[in-house]
């Protein structure tokens, strides 16, 4: 597992184990055990937002969002959301929140 990273095993006879790999060497039984590889790194992403004002004119909000996974929720976040975890969740909350702040 690179720097920066943290792995997820996945068992074909158990299903996702509860133990979050960090970083490092570590030995997997080939066709048996598959890693996820997560990024825990803090990435950026830009969410653009058009919503309506009071005064009912179009503004246009650009948000840049920093996020990372909290490493001990790895398994919960790959069994109910995914790998894709960011492009499921944060447009759907940002949005939100700039609509309430900007109205």
């Amino acid at each position: 597992v690179d720097a920066g990273h943290r792995a997820v095993i996945f068992d074909r006879f158990r299903g996702v184990q509860d133990v979050v790999v960090g970083e490092g060497t570590h030995f997997l039984i080939p066709w048996v055990q598959k890693p996820i590889i997560f990024d825990c790194r803090s990435r950026p992403r830009n969410v653009p937002v058009i919503t309506g004002s009071k005064d009912l004119q179009n503004v246009n909000i650009t948000l840049r969002i920093l996020f990372r996974p909290v490493t001990a929720q790895l398994p919960r976040i790959f069994t109910s959301i995914g790998e894709d975890y960011d492009e499921r969740v944060l447009p759907s909350i940002t949005t939100e929140i700039l609509k309430s702040v900007v109205v």
